[in-house]
């Protein structure tokens, strides 16, 4: 008789085990299910923030374009005394410094307005803001030139002139470490 209850209550276990691995076999199928929808949500995401980073990418490339345009143009424009003596666009020290920081392969606008994005509000052209704000704020022309690294390795430079353009008039860009170590953590903040 033991042995009968025993058959029996192995059977019901057994029964009760296979309903279990039944119900957690539809429960894994539904969170493979769930699993795939989060991955195909996943890559529209991924594919929205590409086309997202490619958009801003291009405005802020029309942006920079454009404010330092307006800038130029406004140096070129006569005003107040020099309209009235008939002088056209006087070369002032600042607009040689936002000349020479544009012409440097090191500088990018575009990136300087995307990594610095207070910069835009402003409406001032890329470079004449890092002329006028970065080494005050250690901030960096583009990727390749960390303004505060070389401040760092060159006190001197704290004066008016911007670091970026320091270094390329005293031949110091060639000091650097390593171009990993001077690259500005910054560039990593891209949409």
């Amino acid at each position: 008789m033991e042995n009968r209850g025993d058959d029996t209550d192995l059977t019901a276990r057994l029964a009760r085990t296979e309903k279990a691995l039944r119900q957690s076999g539809r429960e894994m199928k539904w969170w493979q299910i769930e699993l795939e929808h989060t991955r195909e949500s996943l890559q529209r995401a991924r594919r929205q923030r590409a086309r997202l980073r490619d958009q801003v990418d291009t405005l802020s490339d029309v942006l920079a374009t454009t404010l330092s345009e307006r800038y130029w143009a406004q140096q070129a424009e006569p005003s107040g005394v020099g309209r009235l003596l008939g002088r056209r666009g006087a070369t002032e020290p600042e607009a040689e410094l936002v000349r020479a920081v544009e012409a440097s392969d090191l500088f990018d606008g575009a990136w300087y307005l995307r990594t610095h994005p207070k910069a835009a509000g402003t409406g001032l052209s890329p470079a004449l803001h890092y002329v006028r704000n970065g080494n005050r704020k250690k901030l960096d022309p583009g990727p390749g030139f960390s303004t505060a690294d070389y401040l760092q390795r060159h006190p001197e430079a704290e004066g008016d002139l911007p670091a970026l353009l320091h270094a390329i008039r005293h031949d110091q860009l060639h000091d650097a470490p390593d171009d990993d170590a001077t690259a500005s953590p910054a560039g990593d903040l891209h949409l």
